[in-house]
């Protein structure tokens, strides 16, 4: 089912580069058609596999959204399935992901990535990091939100690891709000080492403690605060939603 659907989204990614193509880049400057349909094909993966997650405190995003406010999302990261849930937690909005340059090799999803002109990043070239900060920086005040998942790579071991800065920067630098989000035991339905759930949240008690849930956190502005303050305060939000096995040894 995973790959009937995977086919499809490659399908429609095709069919809109040639639109693209066709009308010289015209229309749809924001690229949401790529957008829309890699959340469709999350959103279906989610409900297929019985893996959607319980969204505690979405009101605060509600509320964010009635007043246009544009957000940097930040997140912890512990597997694949991560990606589809930060998607599911964001709705049906436009946003990308600021994400490392190795995921355009990455088949069909490197299609997505690139067509939607999310943010990649060579983590150990200088150029790329400050060609991903500008990026960012210009999507955010176009309006569109980002999204990323600050320690860099998913954790194999479970707990919340050390944050690097970039996002941080760019919602200062745009003078947006960060928003923590804390995802919740994704590792027991898809470990870090799989490419696909081979679990539901149902077998692990769903929106329970042990379940597979996200926590949004109120939003943190990024108005006079320092880079360190606001990654610490993302940080400790994020804490603040995790269950004991995945917060950090300190």
């Amino acid at each position: 089912m995973s790959l009937a659907f995977g086919l499809a989204w490659y399908f429609f990614l095709i069919c809109t580069r040639i639109f693209y193509f066709v009308t010289r880049n015209r229309f749809d400057r924001k690229r949401r058609i790529p957008v829309f349909l890699s959340h469709v094909w999350g959103t279906l993966i989610l409900r297929m596999s019985q893996s959607f997650p319980y969204i505690e405190n979405r009101a605060l995003l509600d509320d964010l959204y009635k007043s246009n406010t544009t957000v940097m999302f930040v997140a912890n990261h512990n597997s694949w399935l991560d990606i589809p849930l930060m998607g599911a937690t964001i709705g049906w909005r436009n946003y990308k992901f600021v994400a490392k340059h190795e995921l355009r090799k990455i088949p069909i999803m490197g299609d997505a990535i690139s067509l939607g002109e999310n943010i990649l990043v060579h983590r150990t070239d200088r150029k790329s990091q400050i060609k991903a900060l500008k990026g960012g920086i210009r999507w955010l005040k176009n309006g569109v939100h980002l999204c990323t998942f600050p320690e860099g790579t998913r954790s194999r071991g479970g707990r919340l690891m050390e944050f690097k800065q970039g996002a941080f920067v760019m919602a200062q630098k745009a003078g947006v709000p960060i928003v923590p989000l804390s995802i919740v035991s994704t590792a027991k339905v898809m470990p870090c080492h799989w490419m696909f759930p081979f679990s539901s949240t149902r077998s692990i008690g769903s929106g329970s403690a042990c379940g597979v849930k996200v926590v949004v956190h109120k939003p943190i502005s990024s108005v006079d605060k320092t880079i360190d303050e606001l990654c610490t305060a993302a940080r400790q939000a994020i804490i603040s939603g995790l269950p004991e096995e995945q917060r950090p040894l300190e």
